[in-house]
């Protein structure tokens, strides 16, 4: 406000100068054009520019903004259209978060093509129609999409591959997934989905080849992949049927990554199955060298079910119990050989001494049973309590004969 009295101050002090100055100067201008001749006072003159410019600038001025209205125009249009398109998409959002698909694919399509971002648009929408069971359309949308925006064709292709295992279209899924690998082969997200449709079809091969990248990637938990690897190993041990046996389990066992074959649970899984194929001479040889090499709890466990005679494997767990006596495992393994060979005192005092070293409630419930064939059930009870406690569900002693009178 100040500064606006100040400058209205000095253009009048300028104003009373200038005018003083010409009443001072006086003088004239002569303008001749042609036989015209105009004289008049040096202030007219000036005032006359003055006026001149004004008019001059305030037509240009004109003129200008006729020019340039329809462009304005159409830019104030645009500026409503993607207005109108943001709300849109924003109430498409809040409709497909509340269950309105129908709505939310009304909203979201009615306005893609005022949209800045029409991907957006056609991705949500295509979202709605899979909710809706439009596979069809669904797919249509996602069609656009691509369209809208090339760029984007590996995430249209990630959500369409999603949409498609999420509605368990699992063929289409891996049709899709497929193509994406092509592109993006070590994608996290692409062996994601891509595992778990070979999951859904049982494509336990095609696992075993994608196992490696998984792992790479680290695109499932841990967990998860063993469980796979695990899967995909009985898959193929049990396509041999009867003809499994040492030389084809043992194909299979090398076929596997060296790194894999050092995980106990697939030690575990090939042991067992040499014991199933009837190859427990091989079982017992391969589970010694793997327990000289790293002492394993599964590994001990598998050692306790082997069917050789039953006095050769127990002695062979008792002389690791010398080195090892409170191992449970251990422990638990020597108890079962010595129910095999009818030893029910020291099967009895193994499995006690596991019990008091492991909250196992198989190890448990097989000494409630060894109770209740020596004729202790009281003991047998207070066991199976103690067992049913800590997990109602587990294995049982193999079938014997009880103990003689």
């Amino acid at each position: 406000m100040i500064r606006r009295l100040i400058v209205l101050v000095l253009l009048l002090l300028a104003s009373v100068a200038a005018a003083q100055w010409f009443a001072n100067e006086g003088g004239f201008v002569l303008l001749r054009v042609g036989e015209w001749t105009i004289q008049t006072s040096l202030f007219l003159a000036v005032l006359a520019f003055i006026a001149l410019w004004t008019l001059v600038s305030v037509g240009v001025g004109l003129l200008r903004r006729t020019v340039r209205a329809p462009g304005q125009v159409r830019e104030r249009l645009a500026t409503r259209r993607t207005r109108r398109a943001q709300r849109e998409l924003i109430d498409g959002l809040i409709e497909l978060a509340e269950g309105r698909y129908a709505q939310a694919e009304r909203h979201l399509e009615g306005t893609s093509g005022l949209s800045e971002q029409p991907l957006m648009h056609h991705l949500l929408a295509a979202v709605a129609a899979q909710r809706r069971g439009e596979w069809q359309r669904r797919d249509d949308l996602l069609v656009a999409a691509d369209a809208a925006n090339p760029r984007a064709r590996l995430a249209v292709g990630l959500l369409q591959a999603q949409l498609q295992v999420d509605a368990e279209q699992w063929e289409q899924a891996l049709a899709t997934l497929g193509w994406l690998r092509e592109k993006a082969p070590r994608n996290h997200r692409v062996l994601m989905l891509l595992a778990r449709s070979m999951r859904a079809v049982e494509d336990y091969a095609g696992l075993m080849d994608l196992l490696p990248d998984l792992r790479r990637e680290q695109s499932l938990p841990r967990a998860e992949l063993i469980a796979i690897e695990q899967r995909a190993l009985d898959e193929r041990i049990g396509g041999l049927g009867a003809s499994a046996n040492a030389d084809s389990l043992g194909r299979i066992w090398k076929s596997l990554p060296k790194a894999r074959r050092r995980d106990p649970a697939l030690q575990a899984r090939y042991a067992r199955a040499l014991i199933d194929a009837d190859c427990p001479v091989t079982a017992e040889r391969q589970l010694r060298r793997w327990l000289r090499q790293r002492w394993e709890p599964a590994l001990v466990e598998v050692y306790g079910e082997l069917p050789l005679p039953a006095d050769r494997v127990y002695n062979r767990l008792v002389g690791w119990l010398n080195e090892r006596p409170d191992d449970p495992a251990l422990l638990y393994a020597a108890a079962r050989q010595a129910a095999r060979d009818e030893r029910w005192g020291p099967a009895r005092s193994h499995l006690e001494a596991a019990v008091a070293r492991d909250d196992n409630p198989t190890v448990a419930r097989l000494l409630a049973e060894l109770y209740e064939r020596l004729g202790e059930h009281d003991r047998a009870r207070q066991a199976y309590r103690q067992a049913l406690g800590l997990d109602p569900i587990g294995n049982s002693l193999p079938r014997m004969d009880a103990p003689a009178d």
